[in-house]
């Protein structure tokens, strides 16, 4: 499975990941939780790499069925 250069450019994105991490320095200080130097940049990297994973599995999954007989 490959994916094109925009996909690949998006995944790997600052943007993205900033976005990400933004929005999680934001909810656990909503929640009360201090967050150690970092935590934010790591937590978002894993939560797009976990996201751009599992929709490279299902993408294989849809192809496998796809492939298969009709029932």
């Amino acid at each position: 499975m490959s994916t094109s250069p925009i996909e690949r450019s998006a995944a790997h994105s600052l943007t993205l990941r900033s976005v990400a991490a933004i929005a999680i320095a934001a909810a656990a200080s909503r929640l009360g939780f201090e967050l150690p130097e970092g935590a934010a940049q790591e937590l978002a990297g894993a939560a797009v790499d976990l996201i751009v994973t599992l929709r490279l599995v299902g993408v294989a999954i849809g192809r496998a069925r796809a492939r298969g007989p009709i029932v």
